[in-house]
């Protein structure tokens, strides 16, 4: 035996399980509470940290209000869940340009993220990632 592990491409990349996790995280918000499983939690932690660019992709074909729900519970997972902070890589910052590519993005979002949210960078990112 050995303790090196097998790569898997797969493993840290955004996919129909994370969809899923986002999705009923999103219904328990909207209902009042968040409760992630350990399970749960592991997942989103392994994807946090990817790129700009995956999170985007990930969300291509996904409706506004989905992607709304789903960077509300980014935020609060931020705060309530041990792993979550990210900083200026957080996904919610490439979640919030697609929605403004769209000209989606709804008006009341920015003061809503910042009272739910200790994270300086949020929602727009770093202001050198900009430059």
């Amino acid at each position: 035996m050995t303790d090196v592990e097998q790569w898997d491409p797969d493993k840290n990349s955004l996919g129909d399980v994370h969809r899923a996790i986002l999705s009923r995280a999103a219904v328990q918000h909207e209902s009042g509470g968040l409760c992630l499983s350990d399970t749960d939690q592991a997942e989103l932690r392994s994807v946090l940290l990817l790129g700009s660019s995956s999170w985007e992709k990930f969300v291509d074909a996904i409706d506004v209000q989905t992607i709304v729900a789903w960077i509300k519970v980014l935020t609060i997972c931020e705060q309530e869940y041990s792993g979550f902070d990210c900083g200026a890589k957080s996904p919610v910052i490439p979640l919030v340009r697609v929605l403004k590519r769209r000209n989606a993005y709804p008006s009341d979002l920015t003061s809503w993220i910042k009272s739910h949210s200790r994270n300086r960078f949020l929602p727009y990112g770093s202001l050198l990632d900009r430059l």
